[in-house]
């Protein structure tokens, strides 16, 4: 306790030694730590930007191959032009549709490991600095991040990936529905029952690979897949 030269008390603050001691020692891991939290979010919204590309690329197919099947069936009245035109162009649209799926899934999955990779970084801010702890969100747990009661059939369908299966599924349904027409079957309850059927059998595959591949995700195999690190070489002998 000291008094300044207005007669005022004041205290003498001695930084803490061990605290100094630590920012000093983890003073180039926390830049290196820093510059991998930026690199994951930057990969993050790459995941989302590819996601909503791949999404936006599909459903602007399917409104301009809309649009020239209502042009066929305008110009050959519904006749053999327009199921032929169709029954070429619908597959082509559903298997667009399914790699469409595929990977908007595995871009989940990958953002899902990249917000994994992201907590454990917030948790060596904590240890570095625990009077943040109120202020960050870390990951409490193992390294392989378990999940503990996973979205329901609703929730995966609110996702990109949920949104095209839907829709593929109703592509996949429309094209059984006019195969079974050009193949002579005249009574539209069939055609459109056949139909939904086969559409609701795609939607039930479609969802079933987006709950398997996200209950079977690790960390782990992601890194696996992003980062190759190629083994050292020996040195060839003179």
């Amino acid at each position: 306790m000291s008094a300044n030269g207005h007669g005022i008390a004041t205290r003498a603050v001695r930084p803490d030694v061990r605290a100094t001691a630590l920012a000093t020692a983890s003073g180039p891991a926390a830049t290196f730590a820093t510059t991998e939290h930026f690199n994951l979010q930057v990969s993050r919204t790459i995941t989302v930007s590819e996601a909503n590309g791949r999404a936006s690329i599909y459903l602007a197919a399917l409104s301009s191959n809309l649009i020239a099947l209502a042009f066929i069936g305008q110009i050959s009245q519904l006749g053999v032009a327009f199921y032929a035109f169709a029954l070429i162009l619908l597959p082509a649209l559903a298997f667009v549709g399914t790699v469409t799926f595929l990977r908007l899934v595995q871009s989940s999955i990958e953002d899902i490991a990249y917000a994994h990779r992201i907590a454990l970084v917030r948790s060596y801010y904590l240890r570095i600095s625990p009077e943040l702890e109120p202020y960050l969100i870390a990951l409490r747990g193992t390294r392989t991040a378990p999940s503990h009661g996973g979205p329901g059939a609703w929730q995966l369908t609110l996702t990109v990936a949920g949104m095209v299966a839907v829709v593929n599924s109703v592509v996949v349904a429309a094209c059984a529905g006019l195969a079974l027409v050009a193949a002579g079957v005249d009574s539209l309850a069939i055609s459109v029952t056949a139909g939904a059927f086969v559409g609701a059998g795609a939607f039930a595959l479609h969802h079933r690979h987006h709950r398997r591949a996200r209950d079977s995700y690790s960390p782990e195999a992601i890194d696996r897949a992003a980062i190759l690190i190629p083994p050292p070489q020996s040195a060839d002998p003179a």
